[in-house]
């Protein structure tokens, strides 16, 4: 299994003023195109299936919230995978939409003792086409965070042993009302969250899964990117 994930790091220009509550879908839709200059990452674009990256929101943010026409942000995109990672590297530049890449480059990080996770991004778990929300219990999205993580080390080796306890010890939500964001005519609900990690080295390689790939569901929209402490 790797023990280090990639960054795509670029510096893009948005090509109108664009509310943060829609830049991830626009940013999501420029990811996606880039993929379409590739046959097999066109392929997995059209597949139901686990995306094997997480983007964070442009930084720095405004003020008001609002990310402006012809200003100058940050835009990270994240994954395990090399190959992938080479590959928007060389796209992601030429792909149109809602921002265009100025700047682009590719790093590379190993994996290091993961104490917290901070979701930068709001993470996302749905139950019954319905966003969690804290009525539902913190104890059922522990068990959702705990589950996308596995499924997606499984994904990744097949060998891995699901542990009978989570990941962390501790989830502390972070915002007091969900974070809305614009996705496909309707409104996802998310909520940022702290994770405390368990110092095993079964727990450190979910975490490590969880930072690298994304907290719980629809990453490939910028869903749940973490960062570690």
């Amino acid at each position: 299994m790797d023990c280090c994930f990639y960054e795509v790091v670029s510096a893009i220009r948005f090509e109108k003023d664009v509310p943060m509550r829609e830049v991830q879908s626009g940013l999501a839709g420029l990811s996606s195109q880039a993929m379409t200059f590739d046959e097999q990452l066109k392929t997995m674009h059209h597949q139901n299936r686990y995306k094997p990256y997480v983007f964070c929101a442009p930084y720095p943010l405004e003020p008001d919230r609002i990310y402006r026409k012809e200003r100058m942000y940050c835009f990270h995109l994240r994954t395990r995978d090399l190959g992938f990672a080479s590959a928007m590297k060389a796209y992601l530049p030429r792909a149109k939409g809602i921002a265009k890449v100025i700047s682009i480059e590719l790093r590379s990080y190993l994996q290091t003792h993961i104490n917290e996770l901070i979701s930068l991004t709001p993470i996302i778990s749905t139950l019954n086409n319905r966003c969690w929300m804290p009525e539902n219990g913190i104890g059922l999205l522990a068990d959702r965070i705990q589950m996308n993580a596995v499924k997606k080390c499984k994904a990744q080796d097949v060998s891995f042993v699901e542990p009978d306890e989570l990941f962390f010890e501790r989830i502390d939500l972070l915002n007091r009302k969900p974070v809305i964001v614009s996705y496909k005519g309707t409104s996802l609900l998310g909520h940022k969250v702290r994770l405390a990690v368990k110092p095993n080295a079964w727990a450190q390689r979910l975490a490590f899964i969880a930072l690298s790939g994304g907290v719980c569901e629809k990453n490939a929209i910028g869903f749940g990117y973490c960062l570690a402490k």
